[in-house]
């Protein structure tokens, strides 16, 4: 009777176990994919002259998530060959069932070719930094299927390649791990490669996450932690009017002191970053950050309205514009980058 009494409170304490590690592995879990998505904003925010650490916020946890979801998708072929070469004196047997999966692993690979033609098969957007770099390089100043299909082979092997050699080189390093923790005897040659292969296996890890900063980011809805530019309509000071015309933002009509609609880059917690240029055919923009204590108001521009495009400069209509990397705006400054 005493031992049936006391098995309740045994499986509480289970509970209360399985409860606390529960938290614990969330919390690491969203600990991990927060300094995961602060890394890929501000990795790709610093290839435009921008740099954003503030903390309190909720979307870098998704862009974690987002970059970390899809590392393991593509790593699941990688990871499966590795195994499979390493154990396959014992594997023949599971030959058949091993073909029946090797399509669902091969899945991810052919959305990351999909995702590459779609970025590759029209005119790359804006801040799809990699996109226009392989155009330059390809000097494709008309787009054509062979250009397009070669830019989509090198986005997508440029994505696939660090995913490939973190995987290898993590599998290597938990071989190496396992053995040293069973007793195996390992040699002098293998306990050298175990921290070889830890950081090659971490700076390829680093190197997919600038990549994708550099290929998808720019090109995900903010919605789901990219990057995507949107388009925003600003209400300013009838005294600011003059100031932001000299800097290229149009305006509803001469009268208005209502922008027209903005395409922006990134918002922080006191500046707003709007693409300014008309160099259509180059990837390194002009942006001006916006203090947002300048602004009035804010009014989103739903994204199926109108195709963002590059602001292009207006005539200057008052006063002379500064030929410097600053200009004043109602007494704060808004940086010009280009």
């Amino acid at each position: 009777m005493a031992q049936t009494g006391n098995m309740p409170q045994a499986e509480g304490v289970g509970s209360q176990l399985d409860l606390a590690a529960l938290t614990k592995y969330s919390a690491v879990s969203g600990g991990v994919a927060y300094a995961t998505g602060m890394l890929e904003v501000n990795i790709y925010l610093h290839q435009l002259g921008i740099t954003d650490f503030s903390l309190a916020k909720p979307k870098l946890i998704v862009t974690g998530i987002v970059v970390l979801l899809t590392f393991l998708l593509l790593a699941l072929f990688p990871l499966f060959v590795a195994r499979w070469i390493s154990l396959r004196g014992s594997l023949r047997g599971s030959k058949r069932s091993c073909e029946k999966i090797l399509f669902l692993l091969l899945f991810p690979l052919f959305m990351l070719v999909a995702a590459s033609s779609h970025l590759a098969f029209k005119k790359p957007g804006l801040g799809q930094i990699a996109v226009w770099k392989v155009w330059e390089i390809l000097n494709a100043t008309h787009q054509t299927v062979f250009n397009s299909s070669l830019t989509t082979l090198v986005i997508a092997a440029t994505v696939y390649l660090p995913i490939c050699i973190a995987t290898v080189a993590a599998f290597k390093a938990s071989r190496l791990f396992n053995d040293a923790r069973s007793g195996t005897t390992v040699s002098d040659m293998d306990r050298v490669y175990f921290p070889v292969m830890l950081a090659l296996a971490v700076i390829s890890v680093i190197g997919y996450i600038y990549i994708f900063s550099l290929t998808f980011y720019p090109a995900i809805s903010p919605a789901f932690g990219g990057g995507e530019p949107y388009l925003e309509r600003f209400v300013v000071a009838e005294g600011q009017r003059c100031q932001w015309q000299q800097l290229g933002i149009p305006f509803v009509d001469e009268h208005s002191n209502i922008t027209a609609p903005v395409p922006v880059l990134h918002e922080s917690d006191t500046q707003v970053a709007v693409w300014l240029t008309d160099q259509a055919e180059s990837w390194r923009p002009i942006l001006v950050e916006i203090d947002k204590t300048q602004i009035s108001a804010i009014r989103m521009v739903d994204p199926r309205a109108k195709k963002i495009q590059p602001l292009t400069s207006l005539p200057e209509r008052c006063g002379t514009s500064s030929s410097s990397g600053a200009v004043s705006i109602g007494g704060s400054v808004s940086r010009i980058s280009n």
